[in-house]
């Protein structure tokens, strides 16, 4: 199994440039589709804010081994300091609602809410442009 994985891996960095996006692509909707899932079972064992941050430690050294460093001052600072308030409050508010969630059906409740809301993110902007421009 453990060679078959290891030869899988190598198999993906020998790839084209445009066959490695597609599957690192592909990687990326199924880790942010079974999101809700992880953070249900991880948090059931460590609990809700143990859990959450375990998750996003684990996630940021796995970032830091995967993607080249980047340094920050390329950044303009407002943007780093806005940029990371919004994130991490997102996360922790999705992280800490499902690991609190009292059963599965709640958890998924959660999910959907937060798999919507670019959604409704988009049909509000449109609405509301469309009022603005009649008014």
């Amino acid at each position: 199994m453990i060679t078959f994985v290891l030869k899988n891996i190598k198999d993906v960095f020998e790839m084209n440039k445009r066959t490695r996006a597609t599957a690192i692509g592909f990687c990326a909707i199924l880790l942010w589709s079974s999101i809700v899932g992880l953070i249900k079972e991880v948090s059931r064992f460590w609990g809700a804010t143990a859990g959450a941050a375990l998750i996003y430690t684990v996630a940021s050294l796995f970032l830091l081994l995967t993607v080249k460093w980047i340094p920050l001052k390329m950044f303009p600072k407002k943007y780093l300091v806005y940029g990371a308030l919004l994130m991490v409050s997102y996360e922790l508010c999705l992280a800490l609602s499902i690991g609190y969630s009292q059963n599965s059906t709640q958890a998924i409740e959660v999910g959907m809410v937060n798999y919507l809301w670019p959604t409704f993110t988009m049909v509000a902007a449109i609405l509301l442009q469309r009022r603005k421009r009649m008014g």
